[in-house]
């Protein structure tokens, strides 16, 4: 998270905002921002505010387009066969540009290659949750019915090789069990179908969960990072109940073409810094648990090649079903 002179820092430069944004090459048309799930999601509900807020920081109008199916890997594709002048960019999620990239050997783009990371805007930490009519009320038990009835254990995902699909899966394969996906296009849907009982249990984004632990829809059996969670401290960790070093959360950030100038990555990396201290994104961002992130342009690529490597080593090689 930034440091207090960090944060003073991006206020004071605030005040510049207007003079960066009139030495950058944009397009005289809006920015498509797109994003890869169904609206609705907490993905979308970031996108709008970060586009928000561009558009009040760099005095252009930046819009939010859902492009929803293959984990988000259909968005991801578009953005990378965009042309590179920032008219069209992505709220990106770690599935696809992470996870899908570990997963598979065929995807239409690679994100190292065919985008731009520009700014990684937060990230997101993963509760194992189960709804709230549901008979298990530790996750021992729902392991053990898993046990019991091979496959009779359900559980939901944003879509085939999301973070919420390998997480799940990679539960199963640590107590060795077998459980049932059941895909989704985004996490909207797939809480619909979890807190009507129509799907067990899932892995799934603490602000997405939260506001439905907060009103007793859901319950909360683990967390499903290394560490507990700052907002839930009293809630266990899945490396904690014994079923190994599951360490399962998201982030999102901003993507653009392979090839972006370097002027526009530079601006919307200002910007972000900008936008990370209006009221508005820090209640977003914050009361549902998730982190601000402060990694721009060349650091922010780094983390993402790093993210794969560690995706491959746990996922890769069939260690996932899909």
């Amino acid at each position: 998270m930034p440091t207090r002179r960090a944060l003073g820092a991006a206020a004071l430069a605030s005040l510049a905002a207007p003079a960066v944004h009139a030495q950058a090459p944009w397009p005289s048309r809006s920015v498509r921002m797109l994003v890869g799930f169904a609206p609705g999601g907490f993905t979308d509900i970031v996108a709008r505010a970060v586009a928000e807020q561009y558009t009040t920081l760099l005095g252009q109008n930046f819009v939010v387009e859902n492009r929803s199916g293959a984990s988000g890997t259909i968005a991801a594709d578009a953005v990378a066969k965009s042309p590179p002048d920032g008219s069209v960019l992505l709220l990106g999620h770690s599935t696809p540009n992470a996870v899908s990239a570990a997963l598979f050997s065929n995807l239409p783009f690679d994100p190292l290659r065919d985008l731009t990371a520009v700014a990684q805007i937060a990230v997101h930490p993963h509760l194992l949750v189960v709804p709230a009519a549901s008979p298990h009320q530790t996750t021992e038990s729902l392991i053990a019915a898993a046990r019991v009835r091979p496959g009779a254990v359900s559980f939901c995902s944003a879509g085939i090789g999301s973070v919420h699909h390998t997480a799940c899966s990679m539960l199963a394969q640590k107590a060795g069990v077998e459980f049932t996906h059941v895909p989704y296009r985004g996490s909207a849907p797939a809480m619909a179908d979890l807190v009507a009982g129509r799907v067990d249990m899932t892995i799934e984004g603490i602000n997405t969960v939260g506001p439905l632990i907060a009103d007793g829809r859901l319950r909360p059996l683990a967390a499903g990072t290394l560490a507990r969670i700052a907002v839930l401290p009293d809630l266990t960790t899945l490396q904690e109940q014994g079923y190994g070093d599951i360490d399962a959360a998201s982030w999102v950030g901003i993507f653009g073409p392979a090839g972006l100038p370097p002027e526009i990555v530079a601006t919307i990396g200002r910007a972000s810094d900008q936008a990370m201290l209006a009221p508005a994104m820090q209640r977003i961002l914050t009361s549902g648990g998730s982190i601000p992130a402060s990694r721009r342009g060349a650091e922010f690529r780094d983390f993402l090649a790093l993210e794969i490597e560690r995706y491959k080593a746990v996922l890769g090689d069939g260690k996932v079903a899909l």
